[in-house]
């Protein structure tokens, strides 16, 4: 059996969690138990359509398993998605992500005018402050 780091992941997230491999399997919808030992072994690859239920079950990052695991196990597609939309995020990227998303849904955010020059000004500072720590 070959190192899996998706299999890792998802081992430490089993073990740290308290619940056994039928809990699991029940809430994120398969009919088989011994799946999730498979798939913790890295005997069978995670599938993709179920990370986000695995994830909100195990309570990790979903986008970072999500990603981990289509690059390991498409690495071409992943190395699509990292140039196209300028993937992983970093932490600071994130949290301005999650704070947009509050205030929008909460109706605080129009994207126009004053606000808009600001977050294009402080997305700059951040490209310049991104090439200056890279090698």
């Amino acid at each position: 059996m070959a190192f899996s780091p998706t299999a890792t992941m998802l081992s430490k997230a089993i073990d740290a969690s308290g619940l056994t491999q039928r809990d699991i399997a029940d809430r994120v919808g398969l009919k088989h138990a011994n799946l999730i030992s498979m798939m913790k072994q890295g005997v069978t690859r995670v599938p993709l359509n179920r990370i986000p239920a695995l994830a909100q079950t195990l309570g990790l990052d979903e986008s970072r398993f999500l990603l981990l695991a289509i690059e390991e196990y498409h690495p071409g597609v992943h190395e699509v998605l990292c140039d196209v939309l300028g993937l992983p995020l970093t932490n600071a990227e994130l949290g301005i992500v999650l704070m947009f998303r509050m205030a929008t849904m909460r109706g605080d955010i129009e994207l126009e005018g004053p606000f808009k020059k600001a977050l294009e000004g402080v997305m700059e500072m951040a490209e310049v402050a991104g090439k200056k720590h890279s090698p």
